[in-house]
């Protein structure tokens, strides 16, 4: 796979399991990965889609022992 790729909305829903409603509001609020508009289509770069999900992943906080 190219970072390049360019991928459709099913494309990311098959890859990445972003559902179509999702992307859908996300771009109408310009909160999710960046977008290409090509026309009335939309594309999504595989790199941007992969950056945006590394950039909203929440790691765990190291656990404290518990104090008495």
């Amino acid at each position: 796979m190219r970072d390049d790729e360019l991928l459709t909305e099913r494309g990311v829903f098959g890859d990445y399991g972003l559902t179509i409603p999702w992307q859908r509001r996300t771009r109408r609020e310009r909160r999710g990965p960046p977008f290409l508009k090509l026309g009335k289509m939309v594309r999504y770069r595989r790199r941007d889609v992969e950056a945006y999900l590394e950039g909203n992943t929440v790691k765990p906080r190291r656990s404290s022992p518990r104090t008495k």
